[in-house]
């Protein structure tokens, strides 16, 4: 019997850690999210992460708006806010390189631009 429950409780556990995460967020200048481009505007994010893996689906009105893979970093100092940090290509276009979620100190870094093109 007491097998049993330890045997629940760990499954349990593995499968809190394996749900879906998300988080309103607000888009207010026009960017890509692994080569897919994103319009201003309200969206959810939705996150998993499986061991320094997390995969990152940006859905609005139900529908998946961009995908993107990345790898969950520490870092020293947490942003006070949930962000999204955009780095400016040489062609004036922007695109979306970091996920930070405030007072935590794990940001997801997006892989490159392509990286889960078509999935």
């Amino acid at each position: 019997m007491k097998r049993i429950i330890v045997i629940l409780l760990v499954c349990l556990v593995a499968a809190t850690a394996l749900a879906a995460n998300n988080k309103s967020i607000t888009i207010n200048a026009k960017t890509m999210i692994n080569g897919q481009p994103v319009v201003p505007g309200n969206y959810k994010l939705v996150y998993e992460i499986t061991g320094t893996t997390a995969d990152v689906k940006l859905t609005q009105a139900g529908k998946i708006v961009a995908t993107a893979t990345g790898q969950v970093v520490e870092v020293k100092d947490p942003s006070p806010y949930d962000s999204l940090v955009n780095q400016t290509n040489p062609d004036g276009t922007r695109h979306v390189v970091e996920i930070q979620f405030a007072n935590k100190k794990t940001v997801i870094r997006l892989n490159g631009e392509g990286s889960a093109a078509g999935k």
